[in-house]
């Protein structure tokens, strides 16, 4: 049996946004579109690749703590 992957901790949540979704194994498209169901405002593409962008990118955004810990709920299923 695998080893669970662990997550390792964070100061910056776009880096842990980045690899929660490296962790789960899945696209960045499908983690976006598991995180959207169900929601009433669903995270448009541009904001998602924002979150992901690299620290030198104009287009960067931080990622707000609580779509961080809605997102670890959603992936945290895919991990290990």
């Amino acid at each position: 049996m695998a080893e669970p992957t662990q997550l390792s901790v964070e100061t910056d949540n776009n880096a842990a946004l980045r690899q929660l979704i490296e962790a789960s194994g899945l696209t960045q498209e499908e983690a976006r579109e598991l995180c959207n169901a169900g929601q009433a405002r669903p995270l448009a593409s541009s904001t998602w690749k924002a979150y992901l962008a690299p620290t030198s990118s104009a287009r960067r955004r931080e990622c707000p703590d609580t779509f961080l810990a809605h997102t670890q709920r959603v992936l945290g299923r895919f991990l290990g």
